[in-house]
Parts: C-alpha cells; structure tokens; sequence
C-alpha cells in the first residue's frame, strides 16, 4: 500500500497521561518520521483546554469538580466523557513533514488541514453520514467568531465537521519543524445535558445519533484505521507501546 505507519491500539486512561502520551507522539516525529495515529478513551469525565486558551485553572476545577487538561494542541475547551459511556472516541495523529511535503502540492495551514481531516470525511461517508459543506464565506464568518468561544464545539473552523448545523468532530493542530501533531475528539453519543452544565452553547451531535445503526467502538476503529491506511498510503504496524518500540 505504501510507507510503514505505527498504529497505538485503543487505550483508556487518565487525561493528564493521555496528554503527555501524545506530546511525546509529536516529539518521536524527530527520530522516526513515521505518520503515527492512535485512538483513546478517558478515565473518567474531564476538560480538556487549548495550548494557549486563557482559563482561570485552579478556579476552575474547583468549581467545575472534574479534572482539568491543557492539551499540547491549539483550540478550544472540550468536555471527554468517560470511556464507559462511549460517548466519544479521541484519536491522535502525527505526520512527519517529509511525508507532507512528498505527498502535498502545498503546506498551507488549509491544504495540510483539510489532508489530515480526510480521513474522518471519508470514513464518516462510508457509514452514510454526509457533513456540512458550508461556503468559504460562511466558514470565514464562523472562524472568525470561534477565538470568543470558550467551548470547541461552539464553533466550527475548516479542521472541524458538523451535521446539521451541530459540530461533530472537532480537530486542533500543533506544527513543529519536523511534524505535526492533530487531535480530535469524534461524537458517538454525547450527553447534552452534561455539555450544556459545563461548556454551554455547545451544539453537539454523535455518530450513533445520526447513524444508529453504526459499529461498536473497536469496529468504529478498525474503520477509521483501514481508511486512514487508504488516505495516508500507509500500511499500519501496531505498537503496544510506541516509545519504546520505535
């Protein structure tokens, strides 16, 4: 099919292990540029914050009573349900730039953007789930009012997607000179009221929302993965544990 890629199997954890599990994802991209992609579940309920968005921390979490994160990624606030739930499927990506710039007519932010989102379009469209194509203009507009957002999926930027006006996936990126690393958060059934409680004026909607009739989480997976495979050109070696077996 194509170069080797390194596949994390699906794992459930902490935020703060899962954070610092995917910071150093980014930071291997220096010594094996291989595109790596993993999915994960969260222990329990948590927050998770953008690299640089402004939130009063320890206030915050005192008042809120769940963990709080600060993702190695740009965005914005993102409430995790815990894996028991299955409510949401986080996944991380990380793209060496050699590949980028071997498979890319350009590195533009919307160009490397829209490359690294095409899988979940199309995996979304092999299960019958058609996002919103909305104008240039429109997503001008909707960007342009995402920075005053606290919640991610109060808005949409061109590295998200939405059904029907309601956001169901939202990705936030990190660029290094040797790689970059995505995360995202992917709705399978998100309880409202809980978003509402912590990050309101969020409009959200899941997968089995939409597509009731859409596989469990491993099969979701092994989905996301074989067309993840198709859209990057690589054939997935899976690592039990990616540091130490690069």
């Amino acid at each position: 099919m194509g170069s080797l890629g390194y596949y994390w199997p699906y794992q459930v954890a902490t935020g703060a292990w899962h954070m610092q599990q995917d910071d150093r994802l980014l930071q291997e991209l220096r010594q094996t540029p291989r595109v790596v992609l993993r999915f994960y579940g969260w222990e329990q309920l948590t927050l998770s914050l953008g690299r640089h968005q402004l939130w009063a921390e320890g206030q915050a979490e005192g008042d809120l009573g769940i963990p709080i994160v600060r993702r190695p990624t740009g965005g914005r606030a993102v409430l995790h349900q815990a894996a028991v739930d299955q409510a949401e499927l986080t996944y991380s990506l990380g793209i060496p730039w050699q590949h980028l710039q071997q498979t890319l007519p350009s590195l533009k932010r919307t160009c490397v953007y829209d490359y690294c989102c095409r899988f979940l379009l199309q995996g979304l469209a092999e299960l019958g789930i058609v996002v919103d194509r909305p104008h240039p203009n429109q997503l001008y507009g909707q960007e342009r009012l995402y920075s005053d957002k606290t919640s991610c999926f109060a808005a949409r930027t061109r590295a998200d997607l939405s059904w029907q006006g309601q956001k169901l996936i939202g990705s936030a990126q990190r660029w290094q000179p040797w790689g970059i690393l995505q995360q995202g958060s992917i709705l399978l059934r998100p309880n409202r009221e809980l978003w509402e409680r912590y990050l309101p004026g969020s409009r959200v909607v899941g997968i089995y929302d939409i597509c009731p009739q859409a596989p469990g989480i491993s099969s979701l997976i092994e989905h996301f993965l074989q067309v993840a495979g198709k859209c990057f050109s690589v054939h997935w070696f899976p690592v039990s544990n990616l540091f130490s077996n690069l």
